[in-house]
């Protein structure tokens, strides 16, 4: 040891510890400053662990990460291995647990007291199982107690499986928390002498914590738990879950998609309780639930704004429970749909802060879920995802349709299967929102550009594809049925032949039926016994045409686009649209003229051959 307290400038203790399995930092501190009979702050002195900090405290930050230099300092004293002293912060879990590791970056950035505000990591040691404390029977823990586990910082961890009980986070003499005295320091009243490890050191004299608390509280914390403090089989199971998650040897991607996904829904749950209230869930959990919430709703209008974990373990092992449930659903994008759909999609919630404190919490950790959740997620996330702040929107991922396979005006049978929900609407004007909502979904940007791929060009779009449709969505509450009937005209545009519209519609931008193809048709429809004029002239031939572009391109006839060689005379576009209209008008009536029943099929049939021509040049 010569040579490393030279290289430190410290002294090895004469006495030291071995460390307890799972023990944290703070915990061994303890120990050994109660068989040295120093106060912890003492120990962090001599141990060099208060040299980093100008007040000459021990960090709360120490217990996440040690320097080299440090665990070095700390090693020569202690007489310990640099690899007992890491397996003793936060630094080996930070690889499976993702509040860990932005725990660690903030530390090596030099935010000391920050690691705390991620919601889902204590900033110290918050929970306790009584019987761990009481330690495992033998000489040494019967004198200093047992371990202070470092897993008692993740709020995942709310039960101990060795002992089959919850943890707990309040004093059984002063009903204070453990932690109450020590927010941003690594040991709770550093300066007290001569307090057992496994005891209370909470104030007793201070209601709220300061720089000067009392004396502590001194009592056992190593009581015998309530019988109501048992968790169940289920609860069990799940915890033996988490931790073997948290263990080496298990991938540590797919640790890392749990947690992240685990927290991140687990905060949606909180928004969504009591509703969201799985079967199964007993009646002491919900309970615990219940107060957590209550006690943080408070008796004022504020909304309850934070989304982390419950210091209670009940309460936490409630909503983890329920989490966990969602997570293992076969069908997570419906298990996931029921969770606060009106107002996370509509803002129309209360409160909706509480939606956009989520949402914004799942744009910054998507990236960390797996691709099941993401596609499942990104339908109740009304908060899309842009390339910036201030960017365009990004098309939704998982979509698999692209933009130029939609048609412009979604087909009649699809709109009649899936969209007879929005009956205020007419069937024209759903059936064009539909496709132009498809576009968005699939390229992202604005609904106006979503419309301007697809051919609409109507001064009056906004009233029809945004302002009306989504004012009907939100006083009739079908947003979420509105997300799902999109799912599932998709599926079936993916299902059948994939066309591509796009090719369809600047194929024919300028198309009109050719004279000769006109003059073969005419000769195929039956002699007119009235006095009416046969449909020959050029007007009626360019009608026509504008009938089978909205049959090739499924677009609608307002937008089908006028003969280059007349667009630019005022009366001559004049009277082609009136005769458009005109042959639409008994086109649609055709079973009340013999003479249009006979040429609708005709131009039906030239309409498939062209569309076919179209999509075989396209594809060699």
């Amino acid at each position: 040891m010569t040579d490393a307290t030279t290289s430190t400038g410290l002294r090895p203790f004469g006495l030291s510890l071995d460390p307890l399995e799972g023990e944290s930092l703070t915990g061994f501190a303890l120990r050994l400053a109660h068989r040295l009979h120093i106060s912890p702050h003492e120990l962090a002195r001599l141990t060099g662990l208060t040299e980093q900090d100008r007040l000459g405290r021990a960090r709360a930050s120490l217990s996440t990460l040690l320097t080299p230099a440090e665990i070095n300092r700390f090693a020569t004293t202690t007489r310990l291995k640099p690899r007992e002293i890491r397996a003793m912060t936060l630094e080996p879990l930070a690889s499976r647990y993702p509040p860990a590791a932005r725990s660690l970056d903030d530390v090596r950035a030099g935010k000391v007291y920050s690691m705390h505000t991620d919601g889902w990591l204590f900033a110290t040691t918050a929970r306790y199982c009584p019987r761990c404390l009481a330690g495992d029977g033998s000489d040494i823990q019967n004198a200093h107690g047992g371990p202070w586990q470092i897993l008692w910082r993740l709020p995942v961890v709310f039960a101990c499986p060795l002992h089959k009980v919850f943890l707990e986070h309040l004093c059984p003499h002063c009903h204070k928390p453990i932690n109450y005295s020590s927010r941003t320091q690594l040991f709770p009243r550093p300066a007290a002498t001569g307090v057992h490890p496994a005891h209370c050191r909470s104030s007793t004299t201070q209601d709220v914590p300061t720089s000067r608390p009392g004396a502590p509280c001194g009592a056992p914390l190593s009581h015998d738990p309530l019988h109501h403090h048992r968790p169940g089989p289920a609860l069990l199971a799940l915890q033996n879950k988490i931790i073997g998650l948290l263990r080496p040897g298990r991938p540590k991607r797919k640790a890392q998609q749990y947690f992240t996904e685990l927290i991140l829904l687990a905060s949606l749950v909180m928004i969504s309780w009591p509703r969201i209230q799985a079967i199964g869930t007993t009646r002491q959990l919900a309970a615990a639930v219940d107060r957590h919430l209550a006690i943080h709703e408070g008796t004022d209008s504020r909304p309850y704004r934070s989304n982390a974990a419950p210091v209670d373990a009940l309460a936490c092992a409630g909503i983890l429970q329920v989490t966990d449930r969602i997570l293992a659903a076969d069908d997570l994008h419906e298990a996931l749909s029921s969770l606060a759909p009106e107002e996370n999609r509509t803002r129309s919630g209360i409160p909706p802060t509480r939606h956009l404190i989520w949402d914004n919490s799942f744009k910054k950790h998507r990236s960390g879920c797996s691709e099941r959740f993401q596609l499942a997620a990104d339908t109740i996330v009304p908060t899309f995802r842009r390339t910036g702040k201030g960017g365009l929107r990004l098309p939704s991922t998982g979509v698999g349709l692209r933009p130029e396979h939609v048609p412009a005006c979604l087909p009649q049978a699809l709109a009649e299967r899936h969209l007879h929900f929005l009956s205020d609407i007419t069937p024209k004007m759903r059936r064009r929102s539909a496709s132009v909502f498809l576009v968005r979904r699939a390229r992202g940007g604005g609904l106006n550009e979503a419309a301007q791929l697809l051919g609409i060009n109507t001064p009056d779009k906004m009233i029809g594809y945004t302002r009306l449709l989504n004012r009907h969505l939100r006083t009739r509450g079908t947003a979420r049925d509105f997300e799902q009937a999109l799912d599932a005209i998709t599926v079936e545009l993916l299902a059948g032949p994939v066309i591509d519209y796009e090719r369809r519609r600047e194929a024919l931008a300028t198309w009109t039926l050719e004279p000769e193809n006109w003059q073969h048709i005419l000769a195929q429809l039956p002699v007119l016994t009235s006095r009416r004029k046969p449909i020959s002239d050029d007007r009626r031939r360019l009608a026509v045409s504008a009938y089978i572009w909205t049959r090739v391109t499924e677009g609608e006839p307002d937008f089908a686009p006028c003969p280059p060689h007349i667009a630019h005379d005022p009366d001559l576009r004049w009277a082609w649209n009136r005769q458009r209209h005109n042959v639409f008008h008994w086109l649609r009536r055709a079973d009340d003229q013999p003479y249009y029943r006979a040429l609708k099929p005709l131009l039906d049939a030239h309409a498939e051959q062209l569309a076919k021509a179209i999509d075989c040049d396209f594809s060699r």
